[in-house]
């Protein structure tokens, strides 16, 4: 059922509305993370137990040296804090993507779909997220690569040793990079926005589901670029907002209430909302909720 973005948006939040408990996983995807982060810090803590008994006393130079020598241990601790945080937010993904799937095509969903969406498709959908990441690099890589032959060993020396007489046409350069860079980073991120999406509803593998959301990505470049202007205007409103709270002491309290909203509002929100352009563009059948949508 084909739905333009504006109903797309709008038949979105009245299923949101109905269906908070969308926001169970990513709730539960903070815990577990924070409680991963917590058995890292034991973790190094235990490690190099030197460096942080007493630590006003201990001089900087033997922390340092202290961490050297068990950086090995505490590099392969830190990667596998990664791996894991990743198949954690991998299973909570697949299972909020998998609730987003009932709620718009039924008008409802329930915790059930969560696990049973995310012990299915946690594995597709963490090697798919490991892929993403060297595409990423492949990116960046490629961008930077252009640049190479412009930048000599020359300049890159005078930036450490003399940077207040750094050649503007160097700056200029570096400047042009980093735009690259955070162009080829939007496409990219553009190119597999329905990554979950098209894995869950389309219970496809890995790399089927790269190629699907980066074939959905060319088919529907407009819609993609408008719901994620949309859902880019609704992260950063918080931010906006939280701007006029600056040397009112609030701060913090702010962050923190921005912070809860993203987990509980935005993140279910726009899961629903891309989920819900996926299938609207692939001929899936659509819960309308005209009657909510009308309220």
């Amino acid at each position: 059922m084909y739905e333009e973005i504006g109903a797309i948006i709008g038949r979105g939040f009245s299923i949101w509305r109905h269906n908070l408990s969308i926001c169970v996983p990513f709730v539960l995807d903070v815990i577990a993370i924070g409680l991963l982060a917590m058995v890292l810090l034991v973790s190094i803590i235990g490690t190099v137990p030197e460096a942080f008994a007493n630590i006003e006393n201990v001089p900087p130079e033997d922390v340092i040296q202290a961490f050297e020598q068990k950086g090995v241990v505490i590099g392969v601790y830190i990667v596998l804090f990664f791996v894991l945080a990743v198949l954690v937010s991998s299973f909570f993904t697949a299972g909020a993507t998998g609730m987003a799937r009932s709620a718009n095509a039924t008008g409802f969903s329930t915790l059930g779909e969560m696990w049973a969406a995310g012990k299915k498709y946690c594995i597709r959908l963490f090697s798919a997220s490991l892929l993403s990441v060297i595409i990423y690099a492949i990116g960046v890589l490629a961008v930077s690569a252009l640049f190479v032959p412009f930048v000599s060993v020359e300049s890159l020396s005078d930036i450490t040793q003399s940077p207040e007489q750094v050649d503007p046409g160097l700056v200029a350069l570096m400047i042009a990079w980093i735009l690259a860079v955070c162009l080829i980073l939007i496409v990219i991120s553009l190119a597999l926005a329905v990554l979950s999406p098209a894995i869950v509803v389309d219970s496809l593998s890995a790399i089927s589901g790269i190629r699907a959301s980066m074939r959905f990505f060319r088919e529907n470049i407009f819609d993609v670029f408008l719901l994620w202007l949309v859902t880019l205007g609704v992260s950063m409103a918080f931010s906006i907002i939280g701007m006029f709270f600056e040397s009112t002491g609030l701060e913090g309290l702010w962050s923190t209430a921005g912070g809860i909203f993203s987990v509980l509002v935005i993140a279910p929100l726009t899961t629903i909302w891309w989920t819900r352009l996926y299938m609207s563009r692939t001929g899936k059948d659509l819960h309308r909720y005209d009657r909510a949508y009308a309220v």
